[in-house]
């Protein structure tokens, strides 16, 4: 990866803008080779040519480029630290810490103990708990040379702030551990148990403390081991209600700031999702279009990062009300940079284009889509269980085109491809093995040991359920089958 390019690529109009005056802040000289890079880059970067530049600019000093190029990438990181450090409570933070630190080395200890108390009080507003435990460790380090200070007030507080910090990090490990599980897999997880039973820990472990769960910051966590309960359990019923009620209760006691602004934006999304599975399409659009305002608070910092889940929101909504529509959106999300540099592109537009035209039933349109999505490299990185449930979702579509002698072949690779997967996942295995028995069976009516694995599978799961764990309802397939 060309590093300099790609950061240069990154850079908004704001920041090529800043990155300008703040180089000219220190140089102000004419025809600046650093400058003359900065816009060769720029203006080329589809067809930037790092060693024609080189020999333009510096002839055979191949060293004197590779200098230039390491100084251009150290002055346009500065840039952005300095245009950014007052926009993030924590970078400022840290400069306050770092302001303190160089009145201490000056020998003005009085100075550097009132910037740490800045921080200090700054730091407790937004419960900044890493940063506490850096700033008490600071104040109790200068205590030495300054003797006025209440060594054992900081100690105390050192304590008591290191006990909230060690179980933010503890809920910290295990949200990420499950929210990772549930975004790999879709919801199509195996571990939905162990999940349910690690956040059980996380809201006991907030609730048992009076104190601690009055906390704004705790009071977010205890939202998220909440909701994520919830959403292991399918039970987007309890999901909608609590969010509701949670948020209302959020923006009344003004637990919203910039700090846990992700929050905010992430349970949206949850309320959106929540209302789509409850059949409230029109109150999920609603909640979408929040959401999307919410996206543009605090300059829009969050925008990129939550823009997927907008989109997302859309598409399924739209799937179930306008699937011209849905694909309309597909189609504008296709062409979205910030949506293309995704891990999950390739994902999101193709399944869900896949899955529109199959509901169309333009069988031909869909397989395509869903051979795109196959192809696709974001593929691999899915779950096992998830990519056997699209390669099922395919051959049922090719099953419907006719196309037996490749439903064949394709259940062979599938079969010697996920045969662990398989063998712990007793749906997909009925399943495949339905299809099998189907290509070669010319009348389903008197097959009756067929007749009864369909009914059998359609029976062990409602048909709501499955359309929460299949990617393509297997019980609707399955009972268009035998009427």
């Amino acid at each position: 990866m060309n590093i300099l390019l790609k950061t240069i690529e990154s850079l908004n109009k704001e920041e090529i803008r800043y990155y300008k005056i703040f180089s000219n802040r220190t140089h102000n000289e004419e025809n600046r080779k650093d400058i003359m890079l900065f816009e060769s880059i720029k203006n080329n970067i589809s067809d930037y040519n790092e060693n024609e530049i080189a020999a333009k600019m510096y002839g055979d000093k191949k060293n004197n480029f590779y200098q230039l190029k390491n100084n251009l990438l150290h002055g346009i990181n500065k840039s952005i630290v300095s245009q950014h450090t007052n926009k993030e409570d924590d970078t400022s933070l840290y400069n306050i810490i770092l302001l303190s630190r160089i009145y201490k080395r000056k020998g003005d200890v009085d100075l550097s103990y009132h910037y740490l108390k800045k921080a200090e009080k700054q730091a407790n507003k937004i419960e900044s708990f890493e940063i506490l435990s850096i700033i008490y460790s600071e104040i109790l380090k200068l205590s030495y040379e300054l003797i006025s200070i209440d060594i054992e007030k900081y100690i105390n507080r050192k304590i008591e702030n290191k006990k909230k910090l060690d179980l933010s990090q503890e809920i910290d490990i295990t949200l990420y551990s499950v929210m990772y599980s549930i975004k790999t897999t879709q919801n199509f997880s195996n571990d939905t148990e162990v999940n349910s039973k690690a956040l059980n820990d996380i809201i006991n472990s907030i609730t048992s403390q009076k104190q601690i769960s009055k906390s704004p910051k705790f009071r977010i966590k205890l939202f998220e081991a909440i909701s994520r309960t919830f959403l292991q359990k399918n039970d987007f019923v309890s999901l909608e209600k609590y969010l509701k009620s949670t948020y209302k209760d959020f923006i009344k006691d003004k637990i919203f700031n910039k700090t846990n602004h992700e929050q905010k934006l992430m349970m949206l999304t949850y309320l959106t999702n929540s209302l789509y599975k409850n059949g409230k399409m029109k109150e999920s659009l609603l909640i979408a279009e929040e959401l999307n305002n919410s996206m543009s608070e605090f300059d829009s910092f969050l925008r990129n990062r939550f823009l997927f889940y907008y989109y997302n929101a859309l598409v399924i909504n739209y799937s179930k009300l306008d699937q011209e529509k849905a694909l309309e959106v597909l189609n504008k999300a296709k062409r979205n940079k910030v949506i293309q540099s995704l891990p999950t592109f390739g994902s999101f537009i193709y399944l869900n284009m896949g899955l529109i035209y199959y509901d169309q039933k333009k069988y031909k349109t869909s397989i395509k889509h869903f051979s795109r999505l196959i192809l696709q490299k974001d593929f691999i990185n899915l779950s096992l269980q998830f990519q056997l449930k699209i390669l099922i979702s395919e051959i049922i579509i090719r099953y419907e085109l006719n196309q037996t002698d490749l439903v064949e072949e394709k259940i062979k690779i599938i079969k010697r491809t996920y045969k662990e997967t398989i063998n712990h996942n007793k749906r997909e295995k009925d399943i495949i093995e339905i299809i099998n028995k189907l290509i070669y069976c010319d009348n389903l009516s008197l097959n009756k040991d067929l007749l009864s694995k369909i009914k059998r599978l359609i029976d062990l799961t409602s048909s709501e359920n499955a359309q929460n764990i299949d990617v393509i309802n297997y019980n609707d397939w399955l009972l268009r089958q035998i009427t």
